[in-house]
């Protein structure tokens, strides 16, 4: 059972090798790292005493506030929806559901190839930031990133606090769009939810909107509000547990598949 899902995981990950899913990775990783970059070496006067004392932990934030607002739930809803309709587009559901294939392996197994590449992402998007800070190092020796010592553990921290936030968004964007055949349906109720989260930032329930919580688990001061850090992971892994299942569930039930 492990071996087949294993075997059927990489031949939906080999499905992917012709669509444009790496390069949105690739560019959606490296775009923030480089945008600042141009903005460090072209404005270093302004720049340089920002980084003085905290060169590393400053450049972190200064990429992630960007990245976890904007850039990470944009890249996670149009990747999802990309990977499913790969099968709308091309008009193989049938034929998928039609092979000797458990429902759960079909529907997990692209599941698992999407959080993948959004490890990828978390991944390229690090190394880019790091090659960045030493790239403005080389042009404007002001910064002392090549003088101070990388904080892994906040790289890592941040990394997985924020990967948590989004899991709940991956469940329910997967669900949309294996459910929905009009790839808009999806697209456009992500981007809603999404832009909806940032009108209502301000709302006192916004710890229980999934569309923010990547977002909360990076701007949320958690030395003034220590119980939110708790209750953001348990909702959004929460969340996480029950979209997934209940999308499953609905596909399952579903008399006409694709």
């Amino acid at each position: 059972m492990t071996t087949t899902f294993v075997l059927n995981t990489r031949s939906e990950f080999l499905k992917l090798r012709h669509t444009s899913a790496f390069w949105l990775t690739l560019l959606a990783a490296g775009f923030i790292p480089a945008i600042n970059g141009i903005i460090c070496i072209e404005k270093a006067t302004d720049m340089i005493p920002k980084f003085r004392d905290t060169p590393w932990i400053t450049f972190l934030r200064y990429n992630w506030k960007n990245t976890a607002a904007v850039i990470l739930p944009f890249y996670v809803i149009l990747l999802i929806n990309l990977v499913p309709q790969l099968e709308y587009r091309n008009m193989t559901w049938k034929q998928v559901y039609a092979s000797p294939r458990k429902y759960a392996d079909i529907f997990f197994s692209k599941f698992v190839i999407i959080q993948i590449l959004i490890i990828c992402f978390f991944i390229l998007f690090n190394l880019f930031m790091i090659a960045s800070a030493y790239t403005i190092n080389v042009f404007q020796n002001g910064y002392s990133f090549s003088h101070t010592a990388i904080p892994w553990y906040m790289v890592l921290q941040l990394s997985i606090r924020i990967y948590t936030g989004i899991l709940g968004v991956t469940a329910i964007q997967y669900w949309m769009s294996t459910r929905f055949k009009n790839f808009v349906l999806p697209l456009g109720a992500g981007l809603g939810l999404w832009i909806a989260g940032l009108v209502l930032m301000e709302w006192d329930h916004i710890i229980y909107y999934p569309y923010m919580y990547s977002t909360l688990l990076f701007f949320t001061d958690f030395t003034r509000h220590p119980d939110y850090l708790p209750k953001l992971i348990i909702n959004s892994l929460t969340c996480f547990v029950l979209a997934l299942l209940l999308g499953f569930w609905n596909i399952y039930q579903q008399k006409e598949r694709g």
